[in-house]
């Protein structure tokens, strides 16, 4: 019997399915449609589990939407039908794609299984955010729940407490349009990159400016009261972007050619400022809710908590005992929350246990029939294979992973990544630039040994079990600079993952790779910017084609592209 978490229509559409047993699968729509950050109703996951799990009204206790859909879509058109006139575009497009929205969610799913009515199941927003923080830490009462994003169901924050027989509470909450993560977003629209995926680039920009633009941003967003001044943006009238004339009075010039020297430090400085607006918000709201929770643990979730700067600055301020954000706190991490509202409703006093990092399905399962022969070419499979790849690593060459459970957050985390040898600068500005086409503004992350950590680089041990899922920055430490300097931010840092488990191939080519004189590996997503990470089989002989890669690690051996 089956419980089934869904987030989709606004952000990475995603599906986990599950029986709390021995059967969990976590899916994207991207991973199938190859568009990032597919937001459409998940169709193409959903008949896939159809497909492998034989899905039916029978073997289904709840399938679960992560949201209210009435409630998300009316809280929107409450606030802009407030002034028709001046927001009648958005408002027309509102009430135009009223039909194609959550709202006919039950339809949806009734075009691909005839589930009755009582088993289709609606959490909420920021409960669901909250619900899949639950999957990263024990003894939960111990934690007070914080999320934020850009807005979900008419909120923008909230915090909530666990008992330890489940019951739930929230505390407190913020209202829309009043959001830091909006604020956020807005910038990254004034900036030139795309919302939703370009923020993690003005976070990285942000490092090479000084927030000279403190001041002025401060009149547009209150970092103590969380109040937005609205005069400044126009997310909620505006469909092509998100920023009024008055803020580009303020700020100069929108869309700028970022490699244009004079600009990019002008940006630069702009990150820098919106960055500080965020982190001090953050602070501030923090103090708050620990204050009225009486908890200094906790556990953050919401597109906000991507933030991984944010998350290191705040680790340094001795505001908290702990905090934790887990791998995919965004909406797609939500389906995880949706299914664990669903096994609450079924089992009042039990949540589900989960694997936090890699939820997605087996690789076999994904390529049932496909012939790998076809393909690729085995050039080792015996217990050498993995020296054979470490040796290769070390000649500089860069290789591709694909094997045993796909991550579940946005981060390559070693089963879908693609590795270079840190030490080797050559090979880590190829991976970069060549390979990636990354900006020379992104940081690269580096992935080593649990017992090779305290080494190379320092973090404040109230972040610390972020660091098994990439999930926040560290100090590079002296020792780091002599070898590995290539890797290491403009600002000293690295956004660094630990690898703890000995049976993981991961591990191995790192052991490895240790006995050969180097100690890091670069890890990169196994993508061509701007698309999905790969899915099956014929997504990693493409990507391997187009980015040149000849060598790839999968669990039955190493393996090199044919041409065909």
């Amino acid at each position: 019997m089956y419980y089934i978490g869904i987030s989709a229509y606004y952000h990475e559409s995603s599906v986990f399915l599950t029986d709390n047993e021995k059967t969990n699968c976590f899916l994207k729509e991207e991973s199938f449609s190859r568009i990032k950050g597919d937001k459409n109703f998940p169709k193409r996951c959903l008949k896939f589990l159809i497909k492998k799990f034989d899905l039916k009204n029978e073997n289904i206790h709840f399938i679960s939407f992560y949201e209210k859909p009435f409630k998300s879509w009316w809280e929107i058109f409450y606030y802009s039908i407030k002034n028709p006139l001046k927001n009648k575009d958005f408002l027309i497009h509102h009430l135009k794609n009223f039909n194609n929205g959550s709202i006919f969610f039950y339809t949806d799913i009734n075009k691909l299984i005839n589930i009755s009515r009582n088993k289709v199941i609606y959490s909420s927003h920021h409960l669901s955010h909250c619900l899949y923080g639950l999957s990263a830490v024990k003894n939960i009462s111990e934690y007070v729940h914080i999320t934020c994003d850009g807005v979900g169901e008419g909120e923008t924050m909230a915090a909530y407490t666990i008992d330890n027989e489940y019951k739930i509470k929230k505390i407190w909450t913020n209202f829309y349009p009043n959001s830091i993560g909006l604020f956020y977003s807005t910038i990254t629209d004034f900036l030139g990159f795309e919302i939703n995926e370009g923020e993690s680039k003005v976070m990285s920009l942000s490092s090479f400016g000084k927030p000279k633009y403190e001041n002025q941003l401060k009149k547009i967003f209150n970092i103590n009261d969380f109040k937005i001044n609205m005069d400044y943006f126009e997310f909620h009238k505006n469909l092509s972007k998100s920023f009024s004339k008055k803020l580009c009075e303020m700020l100069g010039e929108p869309y700028l050619n970022i490699n244009e020297e004079t600009n990019f430090k002008k940006y630069a400085d702009i990150a820098s400022s919106a960055q500080l607006i965020l982190e001090e918000t953050m602070q501030n709201l923090i103090k708050k809710i620990t204050k009225i929770s009486g908890k200094k643990k906790i556990v953050l979730t919401g597109g906000v908590a991507l933030n991984c700067k944010m998350i290191y600055n705040l680790s340094k301020l001795d505001i908290f005992e702990e905090l934790v954000v887990p791998p995919s706190p965004g909406d797609s991490g939500s389906a995880i929350g949706a299914a664990n509202f669903a096994y609450l409703n079924k089992n009042k006093n039990k949540t589900l246990d989960l694997n936090t990092i890699f939820l997605g399905p087996k690789k076999e399962i994904i390529n049932e029939k496909k012939n790998k022969d076809n393909l690729f070419l085995k050039i080792s499979s015996t217990d050498s294979f993995v020296s054979y790849a470490a040796s290769k690593l070390i000649d500089g060459e860069t290789i591709a992973s694909y094997y045993g459970l796909t991550e579940v957050g946005p981060r390559s985390l070693g089963n879908t990544s693609i590795f270079c040898d840190a030490k080797n600068s050559d090979s880590v500005n190829n991976l970069n630039i060549n390979l990636k086409k990354r900006e020379h503004y992104q940081p690269l992350a580096p992935i080593l040994l649990e017992e090779d950590f305290e080494k190379y680089f320092s973090i404040n041990k109230n972040i610390q079990k972020n660091l098994e899922w990439m999930g926040v920055l560290c100090d590079a430490n002296e020792e780091l600079y002599k070898d590995y300097s290539s890797i290491i931010h403009i600002d000293g840092t690295c956004r660094t993952q630990i690898i703890k488990d000995k049976d993981t191939i991961t591990y191995k080519i790192l052991r490895e790779l240790k006995k050969k004189g180097s100690d890091i590996l670069v890890n990169t997503s196994f993508n061509i910017s701007k698309d999905p990470v790969v899915f099956d089989l014929f997504d990693v002989y493409v990507n391997m084609k187009r980015l040149n890669i000849k060598f790839i690690l999968m669990d039955d051996g190493l393996y090199q592209t044919k041409n065909i």
